[in-house]
């Protein structure tokens, strides 16, 4: 009897453990599986929602009826999903004579071409031509905006563009801020670019999901920038803010790091007001000299 009593209470305490255990494990399977359900309705939400995060047109305002130049001629490329709308502006030296070398712009996610007037003064002040063609969902363009949509209807107006005489083929310029900084670097691949130039830009939109957990495999519109940044060989300026809240300072030097000519100014500026005013003439010093080094300009 004396042995029987510790030897029982043993077993008791044993099964008592395991039964502990047992509940423990099933309440740890339990939030595991609540949690994982609960990260599965997460992406599942980005993943039907993530084109109006990633371009929220409605954020971008409504274009208006008036045209930059007198000079500007609207392109109507017709899609399966509607119109898209693009606006050739020529610079005034542009002629059969004197064909002007063409630069071919591509906005931030919260704006529209015609908030560009800056871009075409910059360009024309330079004597080259302006390109825009608005993405899908924005202003005058119908549809809905996607990486491959945008490159498509780039790619087939500028096709377009490119058979006028006034037009030098071999002066081709792709310059984008923000995301349009990825969509010049992807159209980049799909042209024969004389140089590019990107601002803002970040190197992928996949990678920039991943600080909030989202799994790239589900971002439809990737734009992988760095990726497309090492197939490039042509001369790239990067522009980007010290300040920038949105996009660090570490994208700009990966994609320096990537690219196998590339020249990186940093301003001392925020996201969305690259130039500030102190810093406009640096912008187009910058801006100038590249072209220049691409033989875009004469030196």
């Amino acid at each position: 009897m004396p042995y029987f009593v510790p030897f029982a209470s043993s077993w008791f305490n044993l099964i008592g453990s395991l039964l502990i255990m047992k509940t423990l494990k099933r309440r740890i399977m339990t939030w595991l599986i609540i949690l994982f359900s609960l990260y599965a309705i997460y992406c599942g939400l980005l993943f039907f929602f993530q084109t109006k995060l990633i371009f929220p047109a409605s954020m971008a305002g409504q274009a208006g009826n008036l045209l930059p130049t007198v000079d500007t001629q609207v392109i109507a490329l017709r899609t399966e999903q509607g119109t898209t709308t693009a606006w050739l502006i020529p610079s005034a030296d542009a002629s059969g004579d004197t064909p002007a070398p063409l630069a071919v712009f591509f906005h931030g996610n919260a704006e529209l071409m015609d908030h560009q007037h800056a871009i075409i003064d910059l360009y024309h002040s330079l004597g080259v031509s302006v390109l825009m063609v608005e993405y899908r969902g924005y202003g005058h363009s119908e549809g809905t905006p996607s990486e491959s949509h945008i490159v498509a209807d780039t790619l087939e107006v500028l096709e377009q563009v490119l058979q006028r005489d006034d037009v030098a083929k071999d002066k081709l310029v792709l310059h984008g801020r923000s995301i349009g900084g990825g969509m010049a670097a992807q159209v980049a691949l799909k042209t024969k670019s004389t140089a590019m130039i990107v601002e803002s830009t970040f190197t992928s939109v996949s990678g920039m999901a991943m600080r909030f957990g989202v799994p790239p495999f589900i971002v439809t519109s990737p734009l992988k920038s760095e990726d497309a940044f090492k197939q490039l060989s042509l001369p790239t300026l990067i522009m980007h803010g010290r300040r920038d809240s949105i996009v660090s300072g570490s994208h700009a030097a990966r994609l320096a790091a990537a690219a196998k000519d590339s020249t990186v100014v940093m301003f001392d500026s925020d996201h969305n007001d690259l130039p500030n005013g102190s810093e406009v003439t640096l912008y187009r010093n910058e801006v100038e000299a590249l072209l220049k080094r691409a033989g875009v300009l004469p030196e």
